[in-house]
């Protein structure tokens, strides 16, 4: 008994000998039972015809590799009418029929397989002392995808969603159990076609959460049209920017005009100093010279330390990290990383001659040179060149900072939808009401596009049934007409996206979790290796 608990062996199994080798331990068993019954005719039988002995791997013992000796017997059937005259006695949750190895050895590489993939499973498997080759790994993790795919139980919540499988070309199609939060299966396509059929294979769903795709809206009125469809509200807001961004488009020369007026209005004002358009906390704003900044900010740090504030205070005052407060208080100075020590270049005692020329006209970098080599200089032309353009740039005046870039595209959408334009600088802030009552059919767009987004976030808990209904009537008259029918003919995906709790968020956390699992595969696996890869263990 202590043999047996120590090896850890099936209770039907009996001891009769363990030999610990070097680099390996074999035991030798035998089975307890000695009454079976015939294949065949179902008759018991003890008469012991013979035995022969089964050779199988096990589980490692003491970090090294296991053997089993199994003495099976062969009985006699002793009904007179059965065909079978001997039997061998199954070794029913020990092996397989002509297996090599234990059911539980079997069981580990399937798991090392299944989280591992081949080569790297293959390598761990030498680490854990029960070696086997990528190839088998990977024969026996998909014959058990392929026999467990048959039993799956039956879902009554899903999500569904594409993933590439190479993006822009080939996409594939992923199912998930949203309440359980696994990856049910995975389809080669996004047809339409593909996913009916799918769904007509598992009559139980009653929900599915998806995009606003119309394939996957097509496959789920064909597959189960007595199932509630749920569309994902990101992905209806997802929309809805980007119709909203492509129309601003029509808008571009307005705002140009807009912005060229604000900013030429606000260049006289500072001029001539009659009128503040500028309030005095955006002049404050106005950064000084980086090392004076530091140095200010240095000051604020010391005047709040002999206040008695503590070196995280300080640093969230002021707008700094903490470590640098503190390194700033250990060195007694904010740094002014400026050069104690000037470089030397073999450019300097020629520096006199080519600011002498460059003051007198000359820019021609090769004619610089050539007088620097007469001289005795032996550098190469990139250094006189460097130094022209370093020159060059000095030189160059500077940029009128009157003219201000107008914000377009995202930048202008992201203007228009904010809670407060103000916050994003005082120029921006008088843009928007000028564009808006320069254009008043942009103004009634983007007060149904906010009320749509307040819908969509749930941020009205005084939401009534019709609410949808009348917005998308609303929504005929704005310049986002063109969205509406495709959002009419979703209305109850979307009615049903604001009652119900189900997303596909969870979907797409599996989708990244595929994208790692096809990666580690360096994309050689087929589609048959990488859903069995991603779906549960059996």
């Amino acid at each position: 008994m202590s043999r047996l608990r120590i090896l850890d062996l099936p209770r039907s199994l009996v001891v009769r000998r363990v030999v610990a080798l070097d680099n390996r331990v074999e035991i030798e068993v035998g089975l307890r039972k000695r009454s079976v019954l015939c294949p065949d005719c179902q008759c018991p039988t003890q008469r012991v015809h013979s035995f022969y002995q089964r050779k199988l791997a096990d589980l490692p013992w003491q970090g090294r590799p296991a053997t089993l000796f199994v003495s099976v017997p062969r009985f006699f059937c002793q009904a007179a009418v059965c065909p079978r005259r001997t039997f061998v006695m199954p070794l029913d949750g020990i092996t397989v029929r002509h297996g090599r190895q234990t059911t539980r050895l079997t069981d580990l590489h399937y798991y090392i397989a299944h989280t591992l993939g081949g080569s790297a499973g293959a390598r761990m498997t030498v680490r854990l002392c029960c070696p086997i080759s990528p190839d088998t790994l990977i024969r026996r993790l998909l014959s058990r995808a392929r026999n467990t795919r048959k039993d799956m139980p039956p879902t009554r919540v899903v999500g569904v969603d594409d993933w590439a499988w190479r993006r822009g070309h080939h996409y594939g199609t992923i199912v998930v159990d949203l309440e359980k939060n696994d990856v049910i299966d995975l389809l080669p396509d996004r047809e339409a076609a593909t996913l009916a059929q799918w769904l007509q294979a598992h009559p139980g769903v009653e929900i599915i959460a998806r995009d606003r795709a119309g394939a996957y809206a097509d496959g789920c009125h064909r597959g189960a049209p007595s199932a509630l469809q749920v569309t994902d509200r990101w992905h209806l807001l997802k929309n809805l920017s980007e119709a909203f961004v492509s129309i601003l488009g029509r808008f571009t020369t307005t705002v140009r005009t807009l912005t060229r007026q604000l900013s030429a209005s606000t260049t006289l004002s500072e001029t001539s100093g009659t009128v503040r358009t500028q309030p005095e906390e955006a002049q404050t704003l106005i950064r000084p010279v980086s090392g004076e900044r530091r140095e200010t900010l240095f000051n604020e740090a010391l005047a709040l330390k002999a206040e008695g504030h503590s070196i995280q205070a300080i640093a969230t005052t002021i707008g700094v990290e903490r470590k640098t407060v503190r390194r700033w208080f250990q060195r007694g100075h904010a740094p002014t990383w400026k050069r104690t020590v000037p470089t030397r270049s073999i450019l300097g005692p020629y520096i006199s001659h080519l600011e002498k020329r460059w003051v007198e006209g000359c820019r021609n970098i090769r004619q610089l040179w050539r007088e620097l080599v007469e001289q005795g200089f032996t550098g190469k032309y990139g250094t006189v060149r460097k130094w022209v353009t370093t020159r060059q740039g000095i030189s160059t005046k500077p940029v009128s900072s009157a003219y201000v870039s107008p914000p377009l595209g995202r930048k202008l959408a992201r203007l228009l939808l904010a809670d407060d334009p103000l916050s994003a600088g005082r120029q921006d802030g008088l843009l928007v009401p000028a564009l808006l009552e320069a254009e008043p059919q942009l103004a009634v767009t983007l007060c149904w596009l906010r009320k749509m987004q307040n819908l969509l976030c749930k941020k009205e808990d005084t939401r009534k049934e019709g609410d949808l209904k009348a917005l998308l009537e609303e929504g005929k008259t704005t310049l986002l007409s063109r969205l509406i029918p495709a959002l009419e003919r979703d209305a109850a995906a979307i009615e049903a996206s604001l009652v119900t709790p189900w997303t596909t968020s969870p979907v797409e956390g599996q989708i990244s979790r595929l994208k790692m699992i096809k990666r580690t595969m360096f994309g050689r696996a087929g589609f048959e290796l990488l859903r069995a890869r991603v779906l549960q263990p059996a």
